[in-house]
């Protein structure tokens, strides 16, 4: 086997790989398994800064054998592709604490292009683009280092230069590639977010005020921006258990049977780009409508997503009003459904029966319990005390009254169905973040919210948000910019740019990486068939292929002529020349001027030992630096940063005058 010369630059590249990687990857595998590739990085990478040997095969393949074990029981097989993942990591990691030769050294940075692709699998923004750029670039010097004696700096110089002059062919083709769809597809990996669910228990809907994760942007048109508030629905839950509200088997019949129609008289348009989701729910105001080929519109107004969970994904929205139609009878019977429990919540359903007899119609009640919220001291909170028992929602009415959406929400839609009224709650997102630079909405995680749809005789349904009385606030903007709620919200989020947002700079840095991120999303990730066509269009006009494929060919070709004559093109041999050989030229001149002249076709050793015979004072130095010269020029050894200080020092002592 070949050995290599080089070894601890090629380890320490690999090494700086992988611990990158790992942290890329951190928030798709658990805690414990990310903890034990990072420490197999930081053996690796200790192992090459104090030179000690490489683990003992057997030792390593136990190791490697227990730590297999240890993955399949964290991961488990139900998630195949991080699964895979994973074992890819781990196995490379332990090739790499044993490699010990150059064709060891080229199967780990084989698996390094594919581990480093993986990336992808869980994250497409600006920001994991530019950081598995840069690890390409480790990547591809690591490989000329097992194939030269270069050093890090030259060998990552040349890597660079190598991924520059790609990326004019890249982008070309980006653009004028035609966009095929796929022949097959691989199954996306279940996502590590956190967000919305089909089974959810309102009161831990504040769970999500925790998590700064983007979910969607949203850009209206100049001409039909609506005003505040914008309620996205996501996901509609009509059956109540007594504490969780569900997402019914009926209404799953609805949307898996029901495909809506077009609107007749759309009131709004807009775009939306969203984020990769473990969940199919797509995102929209009132009854949403999309023609896009991979979203279903259902008759209840909603948007799922047909495929493609794991990618992002670009669609147009048309919304208008809810119908007024009247339901039909196995609707409003769904959606007056109530616990069969007569013990749980009595109190509230006592309530919602007293605030009943008052009033002469749905109408009225509908204002009536507005107003009570209003009126009887309920306030809003990010950190709601906990409320266990079977009768969670009486706990809320009449001795917490502090709450979160999900409390008022489930409290609402159960006193309407107590009185008769179909009611629903509907969990997505309120609000958003207005980027004033491009206009458009960024909504995240924590802008997760619950209200409750009602339907009124004759005007269909209409949203009943308690949040509106007693927080209005809330209604306008993103959770992030209420005042009132900063030091709640700044406590309750996780590790984010917003806990800095009071000091001058940072929010002004969250915003402008934001603004790259959706330009980036919106240009590259979102650059599908339709707006290649379209683009093409305005470049070459409607039914002109014969002009793209002209231009494409010259294209092309200027690419290749240009990199042909760059690479022929004659190069300054001054700049190409070794150290040593500089410090060589350094000494005849030196030597010239002292009287020495050099005479044709005679080596440098050879001249080395005439100028040591020559100046007997310095023979010393002279036959030193023949010494290194030849052990760097002629026997190819590693050429280390103490070797050029050492060619430095003699060339000065040969040209002290003593």
């Amino acid at each position: 086997m070949t050995q290599l010369k080089n070894t601890k630059p090629i380890n320490l590249l690999l090494s700086l790989i992988y611990l990158a990687v790992v942290m890329a990857l951190a928030t798709e595998l658990s805690v414990a398994f990310s903890v034990l590739l990072g420490f197999l990085c930081v053996w690796n990478l200790a192992i090459t800064l104090t030179n000690k040997k490489k683990p003992h095969t057997i030792l390593a393949n136990i190791l490697a054998g227990l730590c297999l074990l240890f993955l399949l029981y964290d991961v488990g097989l139900g998630d195949t592709v991080t699964l895979f993942v994973a074992m890819l990591i781990l196995s490379s990691l332990f090739k790499l604490l044993q490699a010990r030769n150059k064709k060891h050294y080229q199967t780990i940075v084989l698996l390094s292009f594919f581990s480093l692709s993986t990336v992808y699998l869980f994250s497409q923004s600006l920001l994991s683009t530019l950081l598995v750029s840069v690890l390409y670039i480790l990547n591809f010097a690591a490989l000329m280092l097992i194939e030269s004696t270069h050093k890090i700096k030259l060998a990552v110089k040349q890597s660079t230069k190598m991924l520059a002059l790609a990326l004019p062919i890249a982008v070309f083709l980006v653009i004028f590639l035609p966009k095929l769809p796929a022949f097959w597809q691989l199954p996306g990996p279940k996502l590590a977010k956190t967000g919305l669910s089909e089974s959810v228990n309102p009161f831990d809907i504040a769970k999500l005020s925790r998590s700064d994760e983007l979910v969607f942007r949203a850009k209206f048109s100049n001409t039909n921006k609506p005003n505040a508030p914008y309620y996205w629905r996501a996901i509609i839950h009509d059956q109540f258990d007594g504490s969780t509200w569900l997402v019914s088997d009926f209404s799953k019949q609805q949307q898996r049977s029901q495909i809506a129609d077009a609107p007749n008289a759309p009131l709004l348009s807009y775009s939306i780009i969203a984020e990769p989701s473990s969940q199919p729910w797509l995102y929209g105001l009132e009854q949403a409508y999309s023609n896009s080929e991979n979203i279903k519109a259902t008759q209840q107004g909603l948007l799922i997503r047909k495929r493609y969970l794991n990618n992002t994904i670009n669609y147009a929205v048309t919304s208008a009003n809810f119908s007024a139609d009247a339901l039909n009878i196995s609707s409003r019977n769904q959606n007056l459904q109530v616990d069969n429990s007569a013990l749980n919540n009595v109190q509230t359903r006592d309530l919602a029966y007293e605030l009943y007899k008052t009033t002469n119609s749905d109408k009225v009640f509908f204002n009536k319990l507005s107003t009570y919220f209003l009126k009887q001291g309920f306030s809003y909170t990010l950190t709601p005390d906990p409320m266990t028992s079977s009768s969670a929602i009486d706990e809320f009415m009449f001795n917490k009254k502090r709450g979160f959406c999900g409390h008022y929400a489930s409290a609402a839609a159960m006193m309407f169905r107590t009185v008769g009224i179909p009611a629903r709650v509907v969990s997505g997102y309120l609000g958003g973040e207005l980027n004033e630079q491009d206009n458009y909405l960024s909504i995240y995680q924590y802008d997760a919210h619950a209200w409750v749809e009602v339907y009124i005789e004759n005007e269909g349904w209409q949203i009943f948000d308690a949040t509106a009385v007693v927080s209005p606030e809330r209604l306008t903007g993103s959770l992030s910019q209420i005042d009132s709620l900063s030091g709640e919200f700044t406590n309750n989020l996780n590790f984010s740019l917003l806990r800095f947002n009071q000091i001058p700079g940072f929010n002004w840095l969250r915003l402008n990486l934001e603004n790259l991120d959706y330009t980036w999303t919106n240009w590259v990730l979102g650059f599908d068939q339709q707006k290649q066509s379209s683009l093409l269009k305005k470049l070459f006009g409607a039914n002109q292929l014969w002009k793209i494929a002209l231009f494409s060919l010259l294209v092309l070709i200027s690419i290749f002529l240009s990199y042909f004559i760059y690479l022929n093109w004659p190069k300054n041999t001054k700049q190409n020349q070794h150290v040593m050989s500089h410090y060589f030229l350094e000494i005849t001149t030196w030597c010239d001027k002292h009287g020495l002249k050099a005479k044709a076709n005679i080596t440098p050793l050879h001249y080395l030992s005439l100028a040591a015979n020559e100046f007997p004072k310095k023979a010393a130095y002279f036959a030193e630096f023949a010494s290194l010269y030849s052990k760097i020029r002629y026997k190819e050894d590693y050429f280390t940063s103490q070797d050029k200080k050492h060619g430095r020092d003699l060339v000065k002592l040969i040209k002290t005058n003593s």
